[in-house]
């Protein structure tokens, strides 16, 4: 058995002990992704701050998820990893257990692509949403469709997009500036006075 399977077992191990800790754990694990993006609802409406900063971070966190989504993708069609479950016997508490590729994980992925893009402009909120992406990566292996390996390289993946992303401010600034007043906020006075 190799590492990468100890270290699931490890955790898995846990699952089907606690009727009130399963239930958390698959409930987070599904609706996690929600909370992720109601963070950027939020945000993209929010008044506090400079409205519009508050929403280039959320074009930038579609851009990050999308590519980093769009790369997982690519590497599913390349290599295929079976889940956790269909090798071994795991403790499986996912209501939808699929046979769809194990590597990598897109919950990882979307879920640090979405926190990185935070992060790196709002230090603050987007350690609380670091705290909550490593939750969702620990949830994926808990509940058994997931290896440790495949969270790891979802959200090395989704720091990798963000770091070449953000490193193409100068020309995307412009792009989006053009798309939030498109979005027709154009007789927004406080989004014209900050553009």
């Amino acid at each position: 058995m190799n590492l990468d399977y100890r270290l699931f077992e490890l955790i898995n191990q846990f699952a089907g002990q606690s009727h009130t800790l399963d239930q958390t754990v698959m409930l987070f694990s599904k609706f996690g992704p929600i909370l992720f993006g109601l963070v950027f609802v939020w945000l993209w409406f929010s008044k506090s701050g400079n409205p519009v900063d508050n929403r280039k971070i959320v074009l930038y966190a579609l851009t990050i998820t999308v590519i980093a989504l769009g790369i997982n993708k690519a590497i599913e069609l390349m290599y295929f990893r079976p889940r956790p479950f269909v090798t071994y016997a795991v403790n499986l508490l996912s209501d939808k257990a699929n046979s769809d590729p194990s590597f990598p994980s897109n919950h990882s992925a979307g879920a640090f692509a979405i926190t990185c893009a935070l992060f790196w402009y709002r230090r603050r909120i987007g350690s609380a949403l670091l705290i909550m992406a490593f939750f969702m990566a620990l949830s994926r292996i808990y509940i058994g469709v997931h290896y440790p390996s495949d969270v790891t390289a979802g959200a090395l993946i989704a720091l990798i997009v963000t770091i070449v992303i953000m490193s193409q401010r100068r020309f995307l600034d412009p792009i989006y500036q053009n798309i939030i007043l498109a979005f027709g906020k154009s007789n927004d006075t406080t989004i014209k006075r900050n553009l």
